[in-house]
């Protein structure tokens, strides 16, 4: 399977799961045949701002080539910078998180609020 550039080892996918998918339990699934794995969902702002648990959200290791981050935000540029961020940083996949209905994520113009707008999404 492949994912732009990226060829997997297996389709399994381990999707961006809140308090979950650090870096001890990506290692994990790799470990039981994922192909690949996905970050916890990191705040766009927070990250763009340099709050240091966007970065231990963002516990990259070789050993987990590829591995996706889940950004999560609603201003385009923000997100713009955030990604570039995050690829600086070591991410081989950027998922931008548009799914979140959770009310702390959508009132923020994140999440499934992107939805609603298609040109901003």
């Amino acid at each position: 399977m492949r994912v732009g550039p990226y060829t997997l080892s297996s389709p399994v996918y381990v999707a961006p799961m809140a308090g979950v998918t650090d870096a001890p339990f990506r290692k994990l699934a790799r470990e039981f045949g994922a192909g690949l794995a996905c970050t916890e969902m990191i705040s766009s702002e927070a990250l763009v701002r340099r709050h240091r648990e966007s970065f231990r959200l963002m516990d990259l290791s070789w050993d987990e080539r590829p591995v996706s981050v889940q950004l999560m935000g609603g201003d385009p540029q923000v997100m713009a910078e955030a990604a570039r961020m995050a690829a600086e940083h070591g991410a081989d996949i950027i998922d931008i998180n548009m799914g979140c209905p959770v009310p702390k994520v959508v009132k923020t113009s994140g999440g499934s609020s992107l939805l609603r707008d298609p040109v901003r999404a």
